[in-house]
């Protein structure tokens, strides 16, 4: 038979060697090893050296690489390249499947999972999901965290958490022990700093690049951009440099979800619906109210249907129908890391996350304790930072306005100014005819800025791309129907085109409310879904200003009718 199989053409054995694979697409490429090893002939035809399209044919069934080809805008890898990418996935995936941690492959190996994971379109998850990622993570962590973590790599620990946060469900969580659960959120607690930390405090708190910071307090503009850089050896066997994701960040996101574990605790005394507490002149939140809050949970990729096959159509920003792309929802997050990949500063890509704001958030806020609330006879370990005190609902809905040329924008802000304190300063707005505004800023300058109210749905001859967009200002307040249950606000803020970064800065509606103070939010869109990041009050001493993280889920907007109530 051997003899036989020698003397069929090499295209006709590469096809054979490729079914034989498959027909099992989780399993590694043991198959065409048993063949290779029938004879020296035919593993000198067959190998991947001679016959590197068998290897880049078998990528391309079980990962995907549409993403790839969208963000780089770069030719095509080659089939040697693509063969190589096999040989590294299938090396990974095997650790994963074995459950073999190695302290010199586990960066090489982060990476390459955490950039599977953005760019799936549906495949590169369930090979990962199917090889046992999310379990990987979970004992991985205990290496990365905590005070017995073997691996002390600020980069391994934020390329870990991330991971997490991309391969986790709920359900996952909700299934781990709880002394698990609360053991991971204390190992989490010195990367997500309460920003108000005595100057006795052992562990200093971390910065988003990973890096301790040697004062007691981290800078007011605590959300600035990462400028941590790792090597990354090959990527389809291109060499770039990436930005570590940014350990703040990817800490608060998985913090909230391991809080959402369990559910808040409803306070019985109150009423049960709205339309109870009304004849009673009953102000604030009900039982029904506390009960839709406890529904709302971060969105976790790995809910969403990772096996999923189907490719429905889906709206884009601007209404326009188009292909469903799973990878789509981390192109904010990739663009992020990937730093252009040598592209131009001004490409669009780095604008994306324009648009993605407009419409309705809800989520909560946690409130980090402070020296002035805690109780003076209350003894604390300094070794030990202490967790959240409260955790509250927070709602929204936001506009966006674009600055298109020929007009000028606001001020930008420096390089290394603080981008939440020059939001922070107040934003006049002027109506105009349309759908146009005028801001100008509180430096006293007369000038006025002219913005569009960007518009989701709009399909008119007027349209314009957002992402041609000079600067991004940001206005909304509280849902009408949700002002006397939660408190009516208003939002306004700016968001850096440079990186994604957000900053939304929350004051009451009503005079007479002053005493609820104004609030300053920074964070970054993850998902396309959720917005996560840190918040203080403002305040004229530091000492007396509040602080904590806060987690939003933009939800759908309520049919016309109910907003109206």
């Amino acid at each position: 038979m051997l003899p036989h199989l020698e003397s069929i053409p090499v295209d006709v054995l590469s096809q054979i060697a490729f079914f034989t694979v498959a027909s099992a697409p989780l399993t590694g490429l043991g198959a065409v090893l048993q063949l290779l090893l029938c004879s020296r002939n035919l593993h000198d035809a067959l190998s991947l050296k001679s016959c590197p399209q068998l290897y880049a044919r078998v990528f391309r069934s079980r990962f995907d690489l549409v993403a790839h080809l969208r963000r780089s805008r770069l030719p095509s890898p080659t089939t040697t390249n693509l063969a190589l990418e096999l040989q590294r996935r299938c090396a990974v995936l095997r650790r994963i499947r074995h459950r073999h941690v190695a302290d010199h492959s586990i960066l090489p190996d982060l990476w390459t999972i955490y950039l599977m994971l953005l760019e799936s379109d549906g495949m590169n998850e369930y090979q990962l999901h199917s090889a046992g990622i999310a379990q990987y993570i979970r004992m991985l962590l205990k290496r990365c965290l905590g005070r017995q973590g073997a691996l002390r790599d600020d980069t391994a620990r934020a390329l870990a958490i991330s991971v997490a946060c991309l391969v986790w469900s709920h359900k996952f969580i909700t299934d781990m022990p709880p002394e698990e659960r609360s053991q991971t959120l204390s190992e989490l607690r010195p990367f997500v700093p309460s920003l108000h930390v005595n100057s006795g405090t052992r562990r200093c708190p971390l910065s988003l690049d990973g890096s301790y910071s040697r004062g007691p307090e981290i800078m007011p503009g605590a959300c600035v951009g990462n400028n941590y850089r790792a090597l990354v050896s090959s990527i389809y066997t291109r060499e770039y440099t990436l930005t570590t994701p940014s350990l703040l960040s990817a800490s608060i996101f998985l913090t909230f979800a391991l809080k959402e574990a369990i559910a808040l605790q409803v306070p019985k005394h109150l009423p049960q619906t709205q339309v109870v507490a009304r004849p009673t002149e009953h102000d604030g939140p009900t039982i029904e109210d506390f009960f839709a809050i406890t529904r709302r949970r971060t969105p976790l990729v790995a809910d969403s249907g990772h096996q999923s096959s189907s490719r429905e159509p889906f709206a884009d920003r601007a209404g326009r129908k188009m292909r469903a792309s799973r990878s789509l929802a981390h192109d904010e997050e990739f663009y992020r890391i990937a730093h252009r990949l040598g592209l131009p500063d001004d490409t669009w890509e780095l604008r994306s996350c324009i648009g993605l704001l407009s419409g309705t958030w809800e989520g909560t806020y946690m409130t980090s304790p402070t020296s002035f609330c805690r109780c003076p006879s209350q003894k604390s370990d300094p070794t030990v930072l202490p967790d959240f005190v409260s955790r509250h609902p927070i709602q929204c809905r936001l506009e966006e306005h674009l600055c298109f040329t020929p007009c000028i924008p606001l001020p930008s802000v420096p390089q290394y100014g603080d981008f939440g304190e020059s939001a922070f300063k107040h934003l006049f707005m002027n109506d105009c005819e349309g759908t146009a505004n005028e801001f100008s800023d509180a430096t006293g300058s007369s000038s006025k800025h002219r913005y569009e109210l960007f518009r989701p749905t709009d399909s008119s001859e007027n349209y314009r791309d957002p992402r041609h967009a000079l600067d991004v200002v940001i206005t909304g307040e509280t849902p009408r129907r949700l002002e006397a249950t939660w408190g009516a606000f208003i939002f306004f803020g700016r968001i850096r085109l440079s990186d994604g970064l957000v900053t939304l800065t929350r004051k009451p509606k009503y005079s007479g409310d002053e005493g609820r103070g104004t609030w300053i939010f920074e964070g970054y869109i993850h998902n396309r879904r959720s917005f996560v990041g840190r918040w203080r009050s403002f305040s004229v001493s530091e000492r007396e200003s509040l602080r904590g993280i806060f987690s939003l889920t933009k939800v759908d907007d309520p049919p016309s009718h109910y907003c109206r109530l």
